[in-house]
């Protein structure tokens, strides 16, 4: 007879997004506080915009 062998698959480690080293619980999802106080610059710096074609021709109301 033969046995069965059931395979798990364990889910993959988590990588920080900044640097792509395995992530830390502690600054989850990044692996350090420097890699959060990056992320966290690029956000207020505007680093994370979404480019669009939209001109600003100054006022909205058309006076």
């Amino acid at each position: 007879m033969s046995q069965v062998v059931k395979l798990e698959r364990k889910p993959p480690k988590a990588v920080c997004p900044m640097c792509r080293r395995p992530s830390a619980a502690a600054y989850r999802p990044f692996c350090s506080a420097r890699c959060k106080d990056e992320d966290m610059r690029r956000w207020l710096e505007g680093g994370y915009r979404i480019p669009t074609s939209e001109t600003s021709d100054g006022d909205e109301d058309g006076a």
